[in-house]
């Protein structure tokens, strides 16, 4: 972890990689024509908007977009012959979720082809609309899109499955082989805990570099905003039996913060099979993940919690933690739509000193399945206070742990 201070220096400094040409990325060549240029300059981008005030990101949505509901909105479906990168030869494939609902603040897409970056922008022709005429919305691309998602050939090689997708502030999910989706991981967790108030930074942009004909990884960066933090994340997916998801986080406080989460990851869990089954509810446990692996052989399982609870593991250095989902066994849940035995697990693999602090658990009371109530994340020692930057480096393992054993 670099950690550079207002007050002091903690572990040295990368120098930034930049040559600025514009505050903000425009579609225009890349300075150099470089990827790392790219990135270069959205790390300045980061780290320039610190310095200002926070400016939320809402938009003026059409009147069609406000009178969305839950029905509605899950109606409007992405044309999958729209999608980006669809010839034969392009290893993947990227599809966009739609504005509206609770998604109302947009996210702006960026390509990267061959060092030139080009805008894309809104519009009605990505979905179909079986509800209402779209016609109101043409000519808005300034409303953006609700996220992304990224397609490969995971499962079979001639079918595209979806493989990562961000949708939501800054959440994220991913799968590996024959898994579905459970557990989420976020790029930031700012203030989680009792009695204080959560922030959650989003996403504001991504810029998706096309990768080369038969690549088997992508790299795509994104622009993350909050009240207190602003952030440049590098991201570099390789999809497999074990999908990993390698970050580079660059980021810059605007204000102090009482609770920090890096590498948060959000899980549910109801109840396991020794818990109380509710009427009418036969099925024996409900859960994605079932409890909390630090480094290889420190378990701590989950349980059915009856009020909000923290649990702090300090640690000298940072280690690996992981939610796991042990128990494969479909009879175990008795859920065929649900399928909870194909949820994934999830390790995060510190890549860089992260100094001292502590891995956090921290649980809510569930009264259903339906809402995520599990956060782990690492806690620094020392806490970031406004001016500070932080730089974190660590992989992401989204993988099947086929044991009842940690």
């Amino acid at each position: 972890m670099t950690y550079r201070t207002n007050r002091t220096w903690m572990c040295g400094s990368m120098p930034l990689r930049c040559a600025l040409c514009a505050l903000f990325l425009v579609a225009s060549q890349a300075c150099g024509g470089e990827v790392n240029d790219v990135f270069a300059k959205v790390i300045q981008q980061a780290k320039t908007a610190a310095k200002a005030p926070f400016q939320p990101n809402d938009s003026a949505f059409p009147e069609v977009l406000r009178k969305l509901d839950y029905d509605s909105y899950r109606k409007i479906t992405f044309r999958r012959e729209r999608s980006l990168w669809r010839r034969a030869d392009e290893p993947f494939r990227v599809q966009f979720f739609h504005p509206g609902y609770l998604f109302n603040h947009p996210v702006r897409i960026h390509e990267i082809v061959r060092g030139k970056i080009r805008d894309v922008p809104f519009s009605p022709k990505y979905f179909r609309y079986p509800d209402f005429n779209p016609a109101p919305l043409a000519g808005h691309s300034e409303l953006g899109f609700a996220g992304l998602r990224i397609l490969y050939p995971l499962n079979h090689r001639d079918r595209w499955d979806e493989v990562i997708s961000f949708v939501g502030s800054s959440y994220f999910r991913a799968l590996g082989e024959g898994q579905i989706y459970g557990i989420s991981a976020r790029g930031l967790a700012v203030n989680t805990g009792e009695n204080l108030n959560e922030e959650f930074p989003a996403f504001r942009e991504f810029w998706l570099v096309k990768p080369a004909s038969l690549a088997r990884q992508i790299e795509f960066f994104a622009l993350l905003d909050g009240p207190s933090v602003t952030g440049a994340y590098r991201f570099l997916l390789t999809p497999g039996a074990d999908t990993q998801v390698e970050i580079e986080a660059h980021l810059f406080f605007r204000q102090t913060v009482k609770a920090l989460g890096i590498a948060p990851l959000t899980s549910m869990f109801w109840r396991g099979e020794s818990d109380p089954r509710p009427p009418n509810d036969k099925r024996p446990e409900v859960h994605d993940s079932d409890g909390l692996l630090i480094g290889a052989d420190e378990w701590h399982p989950l349980a059915a919690a009856a009020q909000i609870t923290t649990q702090f593991f300090p640690r000298k250095s940072a280690t690996s933690f992981s939610l796991l989902q042990r128990d494969r066994d479909p009879a175990n849940y008795d859920d065929r739509e649900a399928r909870y035995e194909r949820r994934p697990s999830v390790r995060v693999e510190p890549l860089n000193d992260w100094g001292a602090g502590a891995i956090v658990l921290f649980q809510l009371p569930a009264q259903n399945e339906y809402n995520d109530n599990v956060v782990a994340f690492w806690q620094p020692q020392n806490l970031p206070e406004a001016g500070d930057e932080l730089t974190v480096n660590y992989r992401l393992h989204w993988f099947t742990q086929r044991s009842n054993k940690p």
